[in-house]
């Protein structure tokens, strides 16, 4: 996942709202959103990596979210043995719920290529950003960054918060775009036109001849010379009824940003302890 934006407690309707572009290589396999089943227990929704069987942002019948990004780095970092989403599942499982510090001291942060990890567990209100890559010091100095188990690590108080392949609201222009239509969605009404509001934003597609320039400014990925870009988005948004809704647009990626309004559609609606309906 390379861009996502995520309020905590800004709409008095609705506790969370997750807006999210993610970036893969176009031939590695992939399931779209779905529920499935942790090998320990416990029901999963989100799409699924089919090569390494972690996710990049999901949602757990335990009521917590993990959501990651990779940490950008030139040249390319050497493939560790452990995958980056096995983090997201590791805090998803039913089985044990450590707290997020418990978490941090579980997982050695150099076993990974660099990441950001953002943990949240609905039940007790308590939200955390990780990452096992130096922040740089306006975040390592700030008092509110903590190191952990050798991440550093912030605990996120109600807002608004956007991250992409850096360190935590790095003012990246396409990490602005999304928190700017995340605030517009969240003064908006209507249910449907936020979603289209946030679907506009991360369907955005600035082209650039020069490959970083186009990483950092568009939310909609498009490198037909790598096999590489967005390959799915997906509005998440959590009511004070206890609905949640997860909706994916998956693209048909080498065909470009023109083909993105005729993406797959699915949406998952959850009581979240109880059953889904999908369509």
């Amino acid at each position: 996942m390379c861009l996502m934006a995520w309020a905590l407690g800004q709409d008095p309707a609705a506790p969370l709202w997750v807006a999210a572009n993610r970036d893969e290589q176009w031939d590695r396999p992939t399931l779209p959103l779905h529920a499935w089943t942790l090998p320990q227990g416990g029901t999963v929704w989100s799409g699924r990596d089919a090569q390494a069987g972690g996710s990049w942002l999901a949602f757990g019948s335990a009521g917590r979210v993990a959501m990651l990004t990779n940490v950008r780095a030139w040249p390319p970092e050497p493939a560790q043995d452990r995958s980056r989403g096995s983090l997201v599942t590791a805090w998803l499982s039913p089985e044990d719920l450590p707290t997020w510090a418990e978490f941090a001291h579980r997982h050695d942060p150099m076993a990974y290529n660099g990441c950001n990890v953002v943990l949240g567990d609905v039940l007790q209100g308590r939200w955390a950003w990780l990452t096992n890559r130096d922040p740089g010091p306006a975040l390592a100095d700030d008092p509110a960054t903590e190191r952990v188990g050798g991440w550093w690590a912030r605990e996120l108080p109600p807002g608004v918060y956007a991250l992409s392949n850096a360190a935590l609201d790095t003012p990246w222009p396409k990490l602005r775009r999304l928190k700017s239509a995340l605030d517009q969605a969240l003064a908006t009404p209507r249910v449907d036109a936020a979603c289209c509001t946030l679907l506009e934003a991360l369907r955005t597609h600035v082209p650039s001849a020069d490959v970083g320039q186009h990483l950092e400014s568009s939310p909609y990925v498009h490198l037909p010379e790598r096999r590489y870009g967005t390959r799915s988005s997906l509005i998440a948004r959590w009511d004070r009824a206890g609905t949640l809704t997860l909706t994916e647009w998956t693209y048909a990626s080498p065909q470009g940003p023109a083909a993105a309004d005729r993406a797959d559609q699915r949406r998952i609606s959850i009581d979240w302890w109880g059953m889904p309906t999908s369509s």
